[in-house]
């Protein structure tokens, strides 16, 4: 089924509903809030009842878009005749599946808009295009498709995604297309300026402290993999939190002949969380972290499991070259991947 077709279907199902929950992927980031938002204003100036849902708190970074600080964060989703969850490579992304059994069977029509490869065609409707820059620039394309207004606050809304998936343009996901989506949206009134200085140019000390962490153990091995790991004592002694890590496996990716970067991190609820960079063409991180039950994109990719980061010391002997010269063996630190 082509998108044009996907679209009417979602439109068919939108205009039918009175009452939408608008659901976030956990720890969420520009990508799903703007989707999220976008949606929201839209929806409200059609006269519907909409509401937005996040399991996690929202960063305060984001406190520049109008309503982000209305996401709930509980419901009972029998009181909506449909639900559209934004930006979630599937649907434990979101978390509810725990918290409420059923959420995604069907008693409820669902409207899966997304662009993770990872992506399990959850919904009643799944919009998927694992080669759109964001969910921000698809749902771009549907408002058009629906004929919804691009006011001020729905173009920042939907810029901020871009913005986050695109690293503010840096990411190879960057095309003619994606700057073209972007200056429309400034056209209509989208705040560029505070989209970039709140994402990219706001930097608190305790995140500072933390990203010198990343930097002090990073590590490239043998294989060219640029890797590094932050522990929850880490945490504790930046006085960071666990979204202040956002960006930095973006910045560490930039280490000359390497062929990825990998950033271990531990989570408040005992788990190890991955996340994967490439720049390089050849390398398909998604079916790399899918080893560790992760998705993501060819470029991007993530993973978590239950359990914790240990150290691990590894020695040798290095020959000496001359009889008469002795070397202190010294010990040398691998991060490694296995479980």
């Amino acid at each position: 089924m082509d998108m044009e077709a996907k679209f009417r279907q979602a439109k068919t199902l939108i205009d039918k509903s009175e009452k939408i929950l608008l659901i976030a992927h956990r720890k969420p980031d520009g990508d799903t809030l703007g989707a999220c938002i976008s949606f929201y204003h839209a929806f409200k100036k059609e006269g519907k009842d909409v509401s937005m849902a996040c399991i996690d708190e929202i960063p305060d970074r984001y406190n520049y878009m109008p309503d982000v600080r209305k996401f709930i964060h509980e419901f009972d989703f029998h009181d909506y005749d449909l639900m559209i969850v934004c930006d979630a490579g599937a649907s434990y992304m979101t978390n509810y599946h725990e918290k409420y059994e059923g959420i995604f069977d069907g008693d409820v029509p669902v409207i899966n808009i997304d662009h993770h490869a990872s992506n399990d065609d959850f919904g009643t409707v799944n919009i998927v295009d694992i080669h759109a820059a964001s969910t921000t620039m698809m749902i771009f394309k549907f408002f058009k498709f629906a004929g919804y207004d691009f006011t001020p606050v729905t173009a920042t809304a939907l810029l901020t995604g871009i913005y986050n998936d695109t690293g503010s343009f840096m990411h190879q996901n960057t095309t003619p297309e994606t700057l073209k989506v972007a200056g429309e949206l400034m056209a209509c009134g989208g705040r560029v300026v505070d989209v970039s200085r709140n994402l990219f140019k706001t930097t608190p000390v305790s995140t500072l402290k933390l990203w010198g962490r990343v930097l002090e153990n990073l590590k490239v091995n043998k294989e060219g993999v640029a890797m590094s790991v932050i522990t929850k004592k880490d945490f504790d002694e930046c006085g960071a939190e666990i979204d202040e890590l956002s960006g930095v496996v973006d910045f560490i990716n930039c280490v000359p002949k390497t062929n990825y970067t990998v950033l271990l991190h531990e989570d408040e609820n005992g788990n190890v969380k991955g996340s994967f960079r490439t720049r390089k063409d050849d390398i398909d991180l998604e079916e790399i972290a899918s080893k560790f039950g992760g998705g993501g994109h060819k470029k991007a990719a993530g993973f978590s499991v239950p359990g914790k980061l240990e150290k691990e010391v590894r020695w040798k002997i290095v020959p000496a070259h001359d009889k008469r010269q002795h070397r202190a063996v010294k010990p040398r630190s691998d991060v490694g991947l296995s479980q």
